[in-house]
């Protein structure tokens, strides 16, 4: 059994599944695909098409008696979710940029607020940062977490450009007229390591952060405190 399926659709997203000698596939949308495979969306939003094939590209479908035999159900539906949750994804070219993209712009983040230049000291501009993936020819890797990747692609970049990933211990002691809307700023800028209200309602914190961004982190804190703070500063590695 054929099913007419444009060539446009042909370079749709796929998902893929081998079972007992036979091929199943089915055209995905990949952000809902993926949804589904983690349980966040239906299926129904997961498929371009809702038909299982045997492929895609010739149009061929898989008949309700083999998948009956192989998943025992003639379900398109639970079949394709099988098919999303246990086989594999392929995306199309646009999908695999737009996820490139997404991943590269997180990296280039996290290194601005992990790393620091290694002759100032100074925090990392992100467009620096984004010309000198570029001359370093750095490969994004979509499917890997960006942590994951932090040190390689920091290995690459010193290339081109001197930065560091050193970071310092900053503990400090906000005053509690500051220290209950300060809390947010100091969580969202580093990694609070330990933390206590004292009995006055101050804030006692150990903290971590790029080397780079511990000048402009204490100046920021001084400002909204109007100096009334407490920090020393020390090198974590």
């Amino acid at each position: 059994m054929r099913q007419t399926f444009d060539k446009e659709k042909a370079t749709h997203s796929v998902a893929r599944m081998s079972m007992h000698g036979h091929e199943f596939e089915i055209v995905i949308e990949p952000e809902n695909a993926v949804k589904h495979r983690h349980g966040e969306a239906d299926i129904n939003s997961a498929l371009m098409a809702p038909h299982v094939y045997k492929s895609v590209q010739s149009g061929e479908l898989a008949s309700k008696e083999l998948m009956s035999e192989v998943f025992e159900t003639s379900d398109e539906f639970e079949v394709a979710s099988r098919i999303i949750k246990e086989g594999e994804l392929h995306f199309n070219d646009e999908y695999k940029n737009k996820l490139r993209s997404e991943k590269k712009d997180q990296l280039i983040a996290l290194i601005a607020k992990q790393a620091a230049d290694a002759n100032t000291g100074l925090p990392l501009d992100p467009k620096r940062l984004q010309s000198a993936m570029i001359h370093a020819n750095v490969h994004v890797d979509i499917f890997k977490p960006v942590e994951d990747q932090l040190e390689g692609v920091v290995a690459k970049l010193r290339s081109v450009i001197s930065l560091t990933l050193e970071r310092k211990s900053v503990t400090l002691r906000i005053p509690a007229a500051y220290a209950p809307k300060l809390y947010g700023f100091v969580a969202s800028r580093s990694s609070i390591v330990e933390e206590a209200w004292l009995g006055d309602g101050a804030l006692s914190a150990k903290v971590e952060l790029a080397a780079g961004a511990v000048p402009g982190f204490l100046d920021e804190l001084k400002s909204a405190t109007h100096g009334d703070v407490e920090a020393s500063v020390e090198k974590k590695r």
